[in-house]
């Protein structure tokens, strides 16, 4: 029975111990900069490795990236990704903010300019990192704005006229995220932050940055242009 008990204990510390963990994540920093912005780059349901693509522009542009991991700790995959926003929305919410207060204890980044860029899963989190006013500034990229089946309202619920500034970058081609599906969602949020812009891409589908993506296929146009845009954006609210 004493044995028993231990091991109970035992999981119960290790349980609490991981729980309380940062989840995973990577950081990177420019070169010969003391202090840098920073952008909080939130991967696609394709999983953390859609993106490190992410990285090298951002650094090349003189901004800090920490890419955090907000799958696996939920084992989370393309297959059940609709948990992301329903079953674990709030215990990811928790985890990207702890990753906001780690970065304002970063020596090497100005904890005064933090932003988020996301791709498809990734561009709701940057979404919701800046209409909760955790970054100065969200660029969401063919983003989530609705789902089939357990549909629950957010991203767009957690917008007000407080919220910070959000650039939505969106596809009129894009048959994952249809615009024609989401235009609703775009609407209410338009009403409910004045902060909240929106761009559309007549051609462009869903992941158009992504060479190795086969749905909707890459656009080396789009990707330039859609990169120039969030650096002007983020720049624009530095403070």
């Amino acid at each position: 029975m004493k044995k028993i008990l231990i091991l109970i204990i035992s999981i119960m510390i290790s349980f609490n111990s991981y729980s309380n963990e940062v989840i995973f994540h990577e950081k990177f920093y420019p070169k010969e900069k003391a202090k840098s912005p920073v952008v909080i780059a939130l991967h696609s349901s394709g999983g953390y490795f859609t993106v490190h693509k992410a990285v090298k522009p951002f650094l090349n542009a003189g901004f800090a990236v920490y890419t955090p991991d907000f799958f696996s700790k939920h084992n989370l995959t393309k297959k059940n990704r609709f948990q992301t926003w329903t079953k674990y929305r709030k215990p990811i919410e928790k985890e990207l903010i702890e990753i906001v207060n780690l970065i304002k204890k970063d020596t090497k980044i100005d904890n005064k300019n933090i932003f988020a860029v996301g791709y498809s899963n990734g561009g709701y989190w940057a979404s919701f990192l800046a209409a909760k006013n955790y970054v100065n500034a969200g660029a969401s990229y063919y983003g989530v704005w609705k789902w089939s089946r357990t549909f629950n309202g957010y991203p767009a619920k957690y917008f007000t006229e407080k919220s910070n500034p959000v650039l939505a970058l969106i596809g009129m081609k894009d048959t994952i995220q249809k615009y024609k599906r989401n235009s609703d969602e775009i609407s209410f949020i338009k009403k409910r932050s004045s902060k909240f812009k929106v761009h559309f891409y007549k051609n462009a589908g869903h992941s158009w940055d992504c060479k190795r993506c086969r749905k909707d296929g890459y656009s080396k146009t789009t990707t330039e242009d859609s990169f120039k845009k969030t650096i002007d954006f983020f720049n624009n609210n530095m403070k």
